[in-house]
C-alpha cells in the first residue's frame, strides 16, 4: 500500500492504518438483525444485499484516536 502526502490537517500526526472488514464492522451476505447498513453490490450481474454491522464502540475509538493520527481505513474484501 502507498500513501500520498499527508492532507494538511493530519501534518506531524502518526499514521494509523485499520483493516475494514472484521476489524471495524462485520459484514454478510445473510440478513442480520438491525444491520448499521445495507448495501447493494453487483457481482456477475446480479446485485447482492452486504448486511453491514458496526463493531461495538467502534465510532467512539474512531473519534477519540482522530485527534491524533492520520486515520487510514483499508479493505482487501470486495
Amino acid at each position: 500500500m502507498v500513501l500520498g502526502p499527508q492532507p494538511q490537517k493530519d501534518i506531524g500526526k502518526k499514521t494509523l492504518v485499520l483493516d475494514l472488514d472484521e476489524t471495524l464492522v462485520h459484514s454478510s451476505f445473510q440478513p442480520v438483525e438491525n444491520p448499521d447498513y445495507i448495501v447493494p453490490v453487483e457481482i456477475e450481474g446480479s446485485v447482492c444485499n452486504i448486511y453491514v454491522v458496526k463493531r461495538p464502540g467502534v465510532d467512539e475509538f474512531l473519534k477519540r484516536l482522530a485527534p491524533f493520527y492520520e486515520m487510514v481505513i483499508y479493505t482487501a474484501s470486495l
